[in-house]
């Protein structure tokens, strides 16, 4: 053999570890870089995450006990200057999704890759590729690593992928910034809450994700957005108004930012190049369609596709033909939903969501939900009056309700 591994993964979050456990689970060795002291160091996420992949990827071996509480309850919520609009969704015993601390999840799953047979090396900093007779040279600080398959799972900023050309725009990626919040329950279960109205001019969201002894606080924000702010906001000072309107208090444990993909269906990068293939957020697998927020998953099955693919190109024995990989994820639920998601996804950018519609809607609830003795105007007329108070047009109001169909 005249390279070191079969696979070399550039990451060991969700993604890359998904990669090497079904990479070894396929008989190829594989080493996963990960650059920090351990997997979930430097990760942000504490969200919710939807577990389907994960029980296929470990199959007997999957427990909830790293995981934090089952999700059973959905909080939307919507602030205005002089309202808020909340409704919530709740099913209990249905544990399809759970909330998680990336920190000690990511954790388990490293130990869960090592026991497979994967090596995991941290505190490894990938610094660049070379090519050579149809292999990888992979540059880290503690020396070269020879492979005939890259598989990038380093995240948005995407390192790999940007060496073969690819631009790193800000339009494409978004600000996440989340305080974990000592917070104790006696619940069994828990509940998530998307918020709008609380970034100011700024195109993003809050969140609150119940854990088991904490709570996950936070926002995200289009990094275009902030660097268009006049007030030149920052985001620690945004995360404490946040906190301050939600009225949640309590002993920080956590400060974390970091950067997110968001290019959905229609704008996605690359997946794949001769002798690479592209996972997870480095590849912008994010799905946001109103109704749910989700990467982790598609982490976890991008991982595993591209473990899987690994195995088909290092049979056929031609490195650089990484098209099979493409075909894959194609015929995934992956590309399938973020294309379902694709409309609401554009809805989603528009920055009157975030300036305008909140006032519309109170607006309008606020007027047919009082009696004051005075004569009541039709539904209808409302809509009109409030949508011309706040900027909007009707028609722009049904076309982006469509967008939601």
């Amino acid at each position: 053999m005249d390279y070191d591994v079969d696979v070399v993964i550039v990451g060991g979050g969700l993604s890359g570890l998904s990669a090497g456990i079904t990479a070894t689970k396929n008989n190829l060795s594989a080493i996963v870089l990960e650059r920090g002291d351990y997997s979930g160091s430097k990760n942000v996420t504490g969200g919710r995450m939807y577990v389907h992949s994960l029980r296929k990827l470990l199959g007997d071996q999957f427990s909830d006990e790293y995981l934090e509480l089952p999700v059973y309850k959905d909080t939307y919520e919507i602030y205005a200057k002089d309202g808020k609009i909340s409704f919530s969704f709740e099913e209990k015993n249905k544990k399809n999704s759970y909330t998680v601390l990336r920190s000690k999840f990511d954790r388990y799953l490293s130990g869960i890759a090592e026991e497979n047979g994967c090596t995991v090396s941290y505190s490894t900093l990938v610094k660049g590729i070379s090519r050579e007779n149809n292999l990888i040279n992979v540059i880290t600080d503690r020396g070269d690593i020879k492979t005939p398959l890259v598989i990038e799972a380093d995240g948005s900023a995407a390192l790999i992928s940007r060496l073969q050309g690819r631009r790193l725009q800000p339009k494409y990626n978004m600000l996440g910034v989340k305080e974990v919040i000592e917070n104790k329950t006696d619940r069994d279960y828990g509940e998530t809450r998307t918020i709008l109205g609380l970034t100011g001019d700024l195109k993003g969201g809050a969140f609150v994700y119940e854990n088991r002894d904490t709570l996950s606080v936070g926002f995200t924000v289009k990094i275009e957005s902030l660097q268009d702010d006049a007030n030149n906001l920052k985001s620690s000072d945004l995360i404490e108004q946040v906190r301050e309107k939600l009225g949640i208090d309590g002993k920080m444990l956590e400060y974390s930012a970091h950067m997110i993909p968001y290019y959905g269906y229609g704008n996605l990068p690359p997946v794949n190049y001769d002798n690479i293939l592209v996972a997870g957020d480095s590849a912008g697998f994010l799905i946001n369609d109103g109704f749910t927020i989700r990467g982790m998953d598609l982490a976890i099955e991008s991982g595993m596709i591209a473990g899987n693919a690994a195995k088909i190109i290092l049979d056929s024995g031609d490195y650089s033909n990484t098209e099979i990989y493409k075909k894959m994820l194609d015929e995934s639920f992956i590309m399938n939903d973020m294309k379902v998601a694709w409309p609401m996804f554009n809805l989603l950018g528009n920055k009157d969501l975030f300036t305008k519609y909140p006032d519309f809607f109170t607006g309008v609830l606020s007027e047919l939900m009082n009696v004051d003795g005075k004569n009541r105007r039709k539904p209808v007329n409302v809509v009109f009056d409030q949508a011309h108070q706040n900027g909007l047009s009707v028609a722009s109001i049904l076309r982006d309700a469509m967008r939601v169909m």
